[in-house]
């Protein structure tokens, strides 16, 4: 009997793996299957999701208490461990390269950027950190859209980010792939194709066209779910996966596009307008204004294809609804030109 649920890639990958299976798709694709937790990119997880392992491994008891908060097959796990009145973050790595993330939390830190802090792991491929103080920011948008924490504070953190962060891997902004994305949403909104490849052109022309700003260390996927506060400060940057040399207008791009997007997952960000419109009309004060706008654009059009796995209630089209919302957004970026984006329909 199996435990979990299975997983199918038609991605090519050698080798012979733990409770797998190789099989022919359609037209002979290949495909290659396995039982959860038995990932064959990421060897540590099936360590992870053992509450019997990590317990006394971890914390020194029989079993831990594991919560999941994330997977995303052959690429990442994050799970929660608690035990003995601790807690612990495991994020799940392919091969290799828990050691390079871990090494990222320790220059933050040297430099006095709040991060977790990263724990002593019993297995290679698993990065463990402490939790760190603080709630997420979403929590704060949903209650008051976040008064009294100040957009400054964003701005600051990001610019006191070490230089050696540009001695890292250069990443693509997520707005570069913006051809590529389009795709995506065309897959899910087909009948909104024309509306799709104008609103690509237009970020890519801005993105042309606007300065970008001199190369800085940058986060890479900064957003609000990345982020702990309490009171006006940040206590804790999350994810530094995508941390490396880059443009500061591409993470307050990144900000504002996902902040732009709450309303759309959840109607109870009402107060995330408003809170658009302060944060937008600081980040504008700091970086070009239009190299940002078309870069929210590019990264909200990231987004739109992810409506379809939200969670919305898909009978009668909620899910469509959700990726028309989105992309107006994404399109509302370019054609108001004061701060905030101007409202999402629905």
């Amino acid at each position: 009997m199996l435990n979990g649920f299975l997983c199918v890639t038609t991605r090519p990958v050698p080798g012979t793996f733990a409770r797998s299976v190789r099989l022919h798709g359609p037209e002979g694709l290949p495909l290659l299957a396995w039982s959860h937790p038995n990932d064959p990119l990421l060897p540590d997880l099936d360590w992870a999701c053992d509450a019997r392992s990590v317990g006394p491994e971890l914390f020194g008891v029989p079993a831990a208490t594991l919560t999941t908060l994330g997977y995303r097959p052959m690429r990442r796990a994050v799970l929660r461990a608690e035990g003995a009145g601790e807690t612990r973050f495991l994020k799940v790595m392919p091969r290799g390269r828990a050691a390079a993330l871990y090494e990222r939390h320790r220059l933050l830190l040297d430099a006095g950027i709040p991060v977790p802090q990263p724990a002593e792991s019993p297995r290679r491929d698993v990065l463990v950190t402490r939790q760190a103080p603080g709630r997420p920011l979403a929590q704060r948008l949903l209650g008051d859209g976040a008064t009294g924490f100040e957009p400054e504070v964003v701005v600051d953190l990001l610019e006191r980010l070490p230089r050696a962060v540009c001695d890292l891997q250069v990443r693509r902004p997520w707005s570069a792939g913006v051809h590529s994305y389009a795709g995506a949403a065309t897959a899910v909104l087909p009948d909104q194709s024309e509306r799709i490849r104008t609103l690509a052109s237009r970020v890519e022309y801005g993105i042309r066209a606007a300065p970008a700003g001199p190369v800085v260390p940058t986060h890479g996927d900064f957003y609000e779910g990345n982020l702990l506060v309490e009171g006006g400060s940040i206590t804790a940057v999350l994810d530094l996966d995508g941390l490396g040399p880059g443009h500061l207008v591409d993470d307050l791009a990144c900000f504002l596009a996902h902040l732009a997007m709450l309303p759309c997952v959840d109607e109870r960000y009402t107060a995330v307008p408003a809170a658009l419109a302060r944060f937008q009309r600081v980040f504008e004060e700091r970086v070009d204004p239009t190299a940002l706008r078309a870069r929210a654009a590019g990264v909200s059009l990231t987004l739109v294809a992810g409506a379809r796995n939200s969670g919305r209630n898909q009978a009668g089209g909620g899910w469509r609804e959700g990726a028309l919302q989105r992309l107006l957004v994404a399109e509302n970026f370019l054609d108001h030109p004061g701060p905030g984006p101007g409202p999402a329909a629905g």
